[in-house]
């Protein structure tokens, strides 16, 4: 969760809040020229659409493609205008639209995992190429250093987001056997193989984000007081697949004589649908021990157990929150 200052913390919990939007695009402020804007942070993309006033044709003549932004977000404080940046966008389009008696400018805006779908790792000859292959020398953490640095962009060192995978576990990966491969697809693979996800950060950046269920709640949102929430629809899912197996050690002549069995399993939800045992098997050839096979099995599980509990919450706007933020909701309403 971003740090604020307590004078903006107060500004943003009050009723009577002024949000403020801090658009500043090629070392120009067009916050006050800001009529509309959605924006979306997600998983492994971040977009947004930008609509300014160009009723004096200003933007007409300015060309802001491929410049890189951070949108603020904050309130009109008690020390004047405060906000927070989120992750960095680069301009993808920009369109003058014209309407009867209003001048705009639109931007379509992408941030930096589209800008890693774009990036190929390959070095450009005749023909291209750069097939290259780590066989358990690297950590998964330095290999996400390595290609995040291919991509000119930062990893925040891992701190206390471990998991105990991402640090130890030295993998066998082999990047553009066929076809050449983006960064991001190499980066979704690594992260893949842990319990931890990335998280796009201000300032080119990257943080390694490890959620355990013993963390502690980043924010408290009520119905009856501050910070107040609009809406929340909270839905269970059940966890299906329940069981995990995957198959590891084969032998380089491709038998499997030597075979080691990973296995995870959610016996709650295996419970809850009756007894039923919905399995699902994965290979991973490369690894040669158990207790390897048992944490990759471990790390499917707790992605498949992730998405048990989804909903959508409604809040005036907080600028504190980040992808992958714990929050908790305390609802004091009865209906008649």
């Amino acid at each position: 969760m971003r740090t604020i200052s307590s004078s903006l913390e107060a500004a943003q919990k009050s009723t009577a809040a002024t949000p403020y939007i801090h658009i500043e695009i090629g070392g120009t402020d067009y916050s006050s020229r800001l009529l509309q804007i959605e924006h979306h942070e997600e998983a492994y993309r971040e977009r947004a659409v930008v609509v300014l006033r160009n009723n004096d044709s200003v933007l007409s003549d300015i060309d802001l493609r491929g410049e890189y932004f951070e949108i603020g977000y904050g309130h009109d404080t008690s020390l004047g205008k405060e906000y927070k940046d989120t992750a960095g966008l680069w301009v993808k389009s920009q369109q003058i639209v014209s309407l009867e008696g209003q001048l705009v400018c639109v931007l379509q805006c992408e941030g930096m995992w589209s800008l890693l779908r774009e990036l190929r790792i390959m070095i450009v000859g005749d023909p291209p190429y750069f097939t290259i292959s780590y066989d358990k020398t690297k950590t998964i953490y330095e290999l996400l250093e390595l290609v995040f640095g291919a991509a000119n962009f930062d990893l925040e060192a891992l701190g206390d987001q471990d998991d105990g995978i991402i640090s130890a576990f030295k993998p066998v990966l082999s990047i553009n056997m066929i076809p050449f491969e983006n960064c991001a697809t190499v980066l979704y693979r690594l992260i893949y193989m842990t319990k931890c996800y990335l998280r796009a950060k201000v300032g080119k950046k990257f943080k390694i984000i490890y959620p355990q269920e013993s963390d502690s709640i980043d924010e408290k949102y009520y119905s009856n007081k501050a910070h107040y929430f609009n809406e929340y629809v909270e839905k269970h899912n059940l966890v299906v697949p329940n069981k995990i197996n995957v198959f590891c050690n084969q032998g380089v002549d491709g038998s499997w004589e030597n075979l080691i069995t990973g296995e995870a399993v959610d016996e709650d939800a295996i419970e809850a649908y009756e007894g039923q045992e919905i399995l699902h098997c994965q290979i991973a050839a490369d690894i040669t021990n158990q207790a390897d096979a048992d944490n990759r099995a471990a790390a499917i599980m707790t992605r498949i157990k992730a998405e048990e509990l989804a909903g959508r919450l409604v809040i005036p706007h907080d600028c504190r929150v980040e992808l992958y933020d714990r929050v908790a909701i305390y609802d004091a309403r009865r209906s008649a």
